[in-house]
């Protein structure tokens, strides 16, 4: 009896030796699939390396700490054609955040909301959202992934709520053959499907799938689509899925020309810069997604807006002095009239001293363009100026922030942003109404 104790023992504690074996959620077991492509998953956080392994059906198991958050290695290498539910190796580590310098824009392109949260965490990065709030998944970025930026930024994403509930544990295979890229994803994420890919890495286009579209099956399964890259020039374009459009090419556009390209592709638009706030914007710096790209109708387009100030007008009054007189001299004649005219008396008004409060604004998940202050009634209209930059917004105020010494003013997290970076938390502001 000991004995057999004894060896018990010492199996349970060789098995806690072992690498950890993860079991990723992927249905469909015992039934025959075609060979997967090995994922490049090297530099990806603990989230989206379960994300990224289960979409494609793999198992893995990992060689590194329990507590780990990055992979820095993995076999086979990225691109292998392994078979479906195969285990493979990666290797791990774990990676802080940094905490000065430069860091990478991740891709969160199409990703849910925990994939998301983890691979800005990550990368030392904030964001906002514009979007619903109970937002599921991302369908545009700002800026591009890859792109080098401060540590600490605030980067803009833009998501949309996309459910994938199926209560009868099955769901309908979608039709996306003809879709781009994003639009597959989409489409595959609302149907609650899993998917795997045969073809380029770089494909912007489906052009087979299996099962055949309509068909049942069973929700969280992975179905397989065929895709290829398909390169439009000026003579061929291929036309987006009726549901879908292309961004127009905004930058450098003014206003009225902006809002109505948008509005005849059928988008919507989300200023944001000078005059975004109270709709006297000009022009258009810069916009999100680029040009060309294929989205969903109704989808948001980012735009970053610029105001021209007209020049001050400059107006000379000539005053003659009281008593003045005006002499005229008929031609032809030696009679010479004075006239004395009297000046019409003139009131100079003065503008009212204009009320303000300098102090420390912070900010707050809050309607864009409205604000809150504990000192003035709702619906006072007030400037708020950035006292190191001179940068200045203007907000409704419909809120009523706690008393706090010092505090002059709570602002959306939009507003907030176009005087100075969300992760200061607070700026020092002179407030004007």
């Amino acid at each position: 009896m000991r004995l057999r104790s004894a060896l018990l023992m010492t199996v349970v504690g060789l098995l806690g030796q072992l690498p950890v074996l993860y079991a990723l959620p992927v249905a469909g077991a015992g039934t025959s699939h075609a060979p997967v492509r090995m994922p490049n998953v090297i530099h990806f956080d603990r989230v989206t390396t379960f994300a990224a392994m289960s979409r494609v059906g793999l198992y893995f198991r990992v060689n590194g700490p329990s507590n780990w958050n990055e992979v820095v290695a993995e076999n086979p290498a990225p691109g292998t054609v392994v078979p479906w539910h195969s285990t493979v190796v990666l290797a791990t580590t774990v990676a802080s955040a940094p905490q000065s310098g430069n860091t990478i824009m991740p891709d969160v392109l199409y990703r849910t909301r925990s994939e998301v949260f983890a691979a800005m965490s990550h990368a030392g990065l904030y964001f906002t959202t514009h979007g619903p709030a109970n937002w599921t998944i991302v369908i545009a970025q700002r800026p591009r992934p890859g792109t080098s930026i401060p540590v600490h930024s605030s980067v803009v994403v833009v998501t949309a709520r996309v459910a994938t509930t199926s209560p009868s544990g099955t769901t309908v295979m979608p039709d996306v053959v003809r879709h781009a890229r994003g639009a597959a994803f989409t489409a595959m994420a609302k149907a609650g499907l899993y998917f795997t890919v045969s073809g380029p890495s770089n494909w912007n286009v489906v052009i087979g799938q299996s099962p055949a579209p309509g068909s049942r099956v069973a929700w969280h399964s992975t179905v397989a689509l065929r895709v290829a890259r398909e390169v439009t020039t000026t003579t061929t374009t291929t036309q987006p899925h009726p549901a879908l459009t292309r961004v127009p090419a905004l930058v450098g556009r003014t206003r009225a020309a902006a809002l109505a390209l948008l509005a005849r592709s059928g988008l919507r638009a989300h200023p944001q810069g000078p005059g975004s706030t109270d709709g006297t914007w000009t022009a258009v710096v810069a916009q999100s997604p680029l040009p060309g790209t294929v989205v969903h109708r109704d989808s948001v387009v980012v735009l970053d807006t610029k105001r021209t100030t007209p020049p001050p007008t400059t107006t000379t009054t000539t005053s003659i002095p009281t008593g003045g007189s005006t002499t005229t001299t008929t031609p032809g004649s030696s009679t010479t009239t004075t006239t004395t005219t009297r000046p019409t008396p003139t009131t100079t008004v003065r503008p009212a001293p204009a009320r303000t409060r300098i102090g420390v604004a912070t900010w707050y998940a809050y309607i864009p363009g409205q604000c809150a202050t504990w000192y003035l009634p709702r619906g006072t209209r007030i400037t708020v100026e950035d006292l190191a930059t001179g940068r200045t917004i203007s907000c409704l105020v419909t809120d009523r922030q706690d008393y706090s010494p010092g505090r002059v003013v709570d602002l959306s997290s939009v507003q907030f942003a176009e005087l100075t970076p969300l992760w200061r938390g607070v700026v020092r502001v002179k407030v004007s109404w």
